[in-house]
């Protein structure tokens, strides 16, 4: 995530994923992501459209992505190490699945249902991807329950962001329950809050994806004001 938020998701700084250069109070001056992206474009910066990233500095950006041993190893010269048997690779257990008491994880009514609770940070990186691609899950529909959520790091945003898109290329629909304020403020600015399908609660999410939406609450905007869900 290169775009970092403040906790209480009113305003961002942009970190360049090369260099580290950082440039602070982008949500304050400009107010969303889109004018700002726009703006450092022509200034140089490169990367992808999402505040979700990859982005480069002007500087960084005319940096050449091959190293200047572009064969380092010898590989394209033949002298690749051959591959082992099979017979002679033990076998090694499976790898044991990261958790964390902040992610659980469930598939539930066709829909793979993800609750996060408490501080999150970059530390339950690990835990959160293995939620969001549990073994043998194939991508569809996805509902993230953010509604014991008291903050959020931009890094984890990052992550719910790419399995957004993955549930996508799927044909699957991501729904975001319980979001709070500081939440909603924070997409908003980041102009990630139109990728998800914003309800209430699980339940609600449940019927919309079955089809159940005739009778959806009306919900509020970040002004205050009641949209039609």
């Amino acid at each position: 995530m290169t775009a970092a938020t403040t906790p209480d998701g009113t305003d961002f700084t942009l970190i360049c994923d090369a260099c580290g250069q950082s440039v602070a109070g982008l949500g304050a001056t400009m107010h969303n992501w889109d004018l700002v992206w726009s703006l450092f474009r022509r200034h140089g910066w490169t990367g992808a459209r999402l505040a979700t990233g990859p982005h480069s500095c002007g500087r960084c950006s005319r940096v050449p992505l091959a190293s200047a041993d572009a064969d380092p190893v010898g590989w394209l010269a033949g002298d690749a190490p051959s591959t082992p048997a099979a017979s002679d690779v033990a076998a090694e257990p499976a790898p044991a699945v990261p958790t964390d008491p902040r992610v659980s994880g469930a598939v539930a009514d066709e829909a793979l249902v993800v609750a996060l609770s408490g501080d999150l940070d970059i530390e339950v990186g690990p835990a959160l991807r293995a939620a969001l691609s549990p073994a043998g899950y194939r991508p569809g529909h996805l509902i993230l329950d953010m509604s014991r959520v008291t903050t959020l790091d931009s890094s984890v945003l990052g992550l719910l962001v790419a399995a957004r898109h993955r549930a996508a290329q799927a044909g699957g629909h991501t729904c975001l329950v319980g979001l709070a304020p500081f939440m909603r403020r924070m997409m908003h600015t980041l102009c990630l809050l139109h990728l998800f399908v914003v309800l209430p609660d699980r339940a609600t999410a449940v019927g919309w994806l079955r089809g159940d939406d005739a009778d959806l609450p009306r919900q509020r905007d970040l002004r205050g004001e009641t949209t039609p869900a």
